[in-house]
Order: structure tokens, then C-alpha cells, then sequence
């Protein structure tokens, strides 16, 4: 099978993201979907972004004295092995965190409730509002995210008008927020022409390391 030239490359792969092959069994990313919010020669951090836990989002937030006006059933994500108790929130509420990192447009990254608290805030979520709530999250040491794309462990699917050099091609930032987490796997992989069940390891088979 060949992949689109422009999501083989493993220069920097930053808000990019990577769905695992089949063929890779690790249970923390078997069939995974994850965000590289950060690559560079140090390594790379990301969020798997697929992975619904039975823990809800509704008593994450009432524990920290907030009130949840979301989907009450809305579960918090399993963002990867390493820290597995640090909280990440993906939103799209410009302004409801001062210190949020801008990933895309629309979509923000807030690491630490601090600022929100500190501002007066005792609401989360809303109709008008996307929230997606990880404990945890993905590490590579310095080479080894570059070291398991040689080996074809994952395919990378850009940002649309982010970091996809075609237009139409990957996914919108907000799909992100808003897409079943079941069929992530699939539509990522779809939104660079590749069908899913064709998906191989390229050159034998990689495990993903933790750092």
C-alpha cells in the first residue's frame, strides 16, 4: 500500500495525528487515535484521543467544586499510560482558560484548572460548548516516535488547514471534539484516502515506548 507522501514523514508530526496499525497490540494504544501535541528532537507528547473510560466527566468536575452543564453521561477520556491521574482538557471556549494553548483554531488545550478557578468560573460546558476531558497521557524519548513510524507502527493524518499541505485532506481541528470515539479510527484514517482495512505495518511491526 502506498500512503500519501505528505503523511509518511516523521520530521515533526505536531498536531498531527497518529492512528495505530492493526498489527500493534499494546493494549494502551491497540486501534488508537492520538493528538502529537509536541515533536521535536527531545521527544514527543500526545493524548490518545479514542479511549472512553467508565469514569464521567460530570463527577471529574463536581469534585473540583465546579458545576458540568455537558452530557451527563459524557465519559472522560484515557489519554495515554504515563500520569494516568494528570488531568487535560481539549475545548473550544476561547477565554474560559487565560493560560489555554491554542492547537488549532478552534481548539485549545488547557493543562491545569488553576486559572479558571482563580478567575470565578464555576461552570463547564454548556449547549454552546465542546469539551473533552483526558487523564494521562502518550511520551517518546528522544528518536523513538520517528523509530516506530520507520518500522510503520502508525499513519499520521494531518490537521485540515492546519498542517495538511492539500486542501481536504485529514481531519478539521474541531472533528476532534465532536466525533464518535468508536469511529475515529476509522474516519482519520478515511480522511487521507486510505481505507482502513487495508492499513498494514509498512516494514514489520513497532511498539510504542513510554517514557
Amino acid at each position: 500500500m502506498t500512503l500519501p507522501i505528505s503523511v509518511t514523514t516523521a520530521d515533526n508530526l505536531s498536531r498531527h495525528l497518529l492512528c495505530a496499525v492493526p498489527q500493534l497490540q499494546d493494549p494502551n494504544f491497540k486501534r488508537s487515535v492520538v493528538l502529537i501535541l509536541e515533536h521535536n528532537e527531545d521527544g514527543a507528547f500526545g493524548l490518545v484521543i479514542n479511549n472512553p473510560m467508565v469514569t464521567k466527566v460530570a463527577d471529574v468536575i463536581e469534585s473540583l467544586d465546579l458545576e458540568w452543564h455537558g452530557d451527563p453521561e459524557a465519559p472522560v477520556r484515557r489519554g495515554g499510560p504515563v500520569e494516568p491521574i494528570r488531568g487535560f482538557v481539549l475545548h473550544d471556549q476561547v477565554g474560559w482558560d487565560p493560560l489555554a494553548e491554542t492547537v488549532a483554531s478552534g481548539l485549545l488545550l488547557t493543562t491545569s484548572l488553576d486559572a479558571v478557578t482563580r478567575s470565578g468560573a464555576t461552570e463547564v460546558g454548556g449547549e454552546a460548548a465542546e469539551f473533552l476531558f483526558l487523564l494521562g497521557y502518550a511520551g517518546w524519548g528522544a528518536g523513538q516516535l520517528e523509530g516506530e513510524m520507520a518500522l510503520g507502527s502508525w499513519v499520521a493524518v494531518p490537521l485540515r488547514g492546519v498542517t495538511s499541505p492539500v486542501d481536504g485532506l485529514g481531519v478539521p481541528a474541531r472533528w476532534i471534539l465532536t466525533a464518535e470515539p468508536t469511529k475515529m479510527w476509522n474516519e482519520a484514517l478515511r480522511s487521507t484516502g486510505i481505507d482502513p482495512a487495508r492499513v498494514v505495518a509498512l516494514r514489520g511491526r513497532g511498539e510504542p515506548a513510554q517514557s
